[in-house]
């Protein structure tokens, strides 16, 4: 079992100010972007440099405009929005005094079929290129994808604490008119840091029509409280929805020469319960390249290739092996019914080893497999809802996602 050591108080203390405190001129430096979407909630976030009366403008398409004020006293700012309609389109901005964003708009989640959006490892490589050499040219890809309901990022968003700046900076295009869903990776900072960035601990779940989502916390430090986590994930897999998957930051197959296989303790740790617990899909990232394996009856997909330097792969494939590409830049669109979910690996850019990039023509399918259905969802189904551990959230935080 593995087992890494929080940091020290006193250093976690230091880095979350340190991602806190502003960085430039901008009254508006992250964002805006949405978390926790239900289907009648979700949480508007934003980072700004200003300390001013901040505020959300939100209103369905064509229908009256609310405003929420943001309570925040820092510089990171989540307004919860409730009594949304659900599978509604909502325009929102946020503003101070007489400087307000664009419009940007969200989708509340609903019963019908949607499409949504998984890539990861988007950090840079600096000083051989930012994320807007690598990372910008798959952002601008997805954000010209249409009608996506949500984007699983896999983790590590970033190399270190500065780059968040430019994470959101390049990835404001595909943010502001969607949901995020993070996964935590290793180079994402503490915990405390990604609740601050995200407002959600690292595992949690939620349902959107005909899936039910879950996202774990797989880094070293998890493994302090593994028998904790691993308990509520078997719980929370017991969901009646038919369609299932599963997102962390490590694959637990893989042919990453610098971990030949994958890792070993999360594919003992979890693989027997998301088989028997009827998962589709689990999405991996951690191995900058894309993979795709079958086991146990479920299909696992490594989707590190968001522009985080690419990792050499090893000739000699685990058991399960279908498909793999390295040295390509690409996402996985996922279509999802009550039937069925497709999965299709979309190429962006071709990069060789020596750093020269072809781009791909748009929407460039190298990849793809449908996975086939359990059972209709029943009736009585929830329209959406985020599920957080209540040892990882307050009791009021937690009934505040549930609603």
């Amino acid at each position: 079992m593995k087992y890494h050591p929080e940091l020290p108080v006193m250093a976690a203390v230091a880095v979350l100010l340190a991602l806190l405190l502003p960085v430039a001129d901008a009254a508006v430096v992250w964002g805006p972007y949405v978390t926790n979407t239900t289907g009648n909630s979700t949480v508007v976030t934003w980072k700004s440099i200003e300390e001013a009366e901040w505020w959300v403008d939100y209103a369905p398409e064509g229908g009256e405009t609310y405003r929420i004020p943001s309570s925040g006293a820092g510089p990171i700012h989540h307004v919860l929005l409730t009594g949304l309609t659900p599978a509604t389109t909502y325009r929102y901005r946020v503003g101070t005094g007489n400087e307000t964003t664009g419009d940007c708009r969200f989708r509340t989640f609903g019963d019908g079929a949607f499409t949504c959006i998984v890539y990861g490892d988007t950090r840079a490589q600096k000083p051989f290129f930012t994320q807007t050499e690598r990372h910008g040219l798959v952002a601008e890809r997805i954000a010209a994808e249409a009608d996506i309901l949500f984007v699983v990022h896999t983790g590590d968003f970033v190399c270190e604490e500065e780059e968040w700046d430019e994470f959101f900076a390049v990835a404001g295009p595909v943010l502001r008119n969607t949901t995020l869903v993070p996964v935590a990776g290793n180079h994402d900072g503490s915990t405390e840091t990604f609740s601050a960035v995200f407002d959600l601990p690292p595992y949690y779940s939620f349902d959107a029509g005909s899936l039910h989502v879950t996202v774990l916390d797989s880094n070293d430090r998890a493994w302090a409280d593994m028998v904790t986590q691993t308990a509520w994930l078997e719980s929370d897999l017991a969901s009646p929805l038919p369609r299932k998957i599963v997102a962390f930051h490590h694959p637990p197959f893989s042919s990453d020469r610098k971990h030949p296989g994958g890792d070993r303790a999360i594919r003992a740790e979890w693989c027997d319960i998301l088989s028997r617990s009827g998962v589709d899909a689990v999405f991996s990232a951690h191995t900058h390249a894309y993979e795709r394996y079958r086991a146990g009856g479920t299909e696992y997909l490594v989707v590190g290739c968001g522009g985080a330097p690419f990792y050499a792969l090893a000739e000699e494939k685990p058991e399960g092996y279908l498909a793999g590409h390295r040295q390509t830049l690409g996402y996985v669109r996922v279509i999802v019914s009550p039937e069925s979910i497709d999965l299709e690996m979309v190429a962006v850019a071709e990069v060789t080893e020596d750093g020269e990039v072809t781009m791909c023509p748009a929407g460039t399918v190298i990849d793809a497999v449908r996975l086939p259905a359990d059972a209709a969802p029943p009736p009585e189904a929830p329209v959406g809802r985020w599920v957080v551990p209540a040892a990882l959230l307050g009791g009021a935080a937690l009934s505040r996602l549930r609603r």
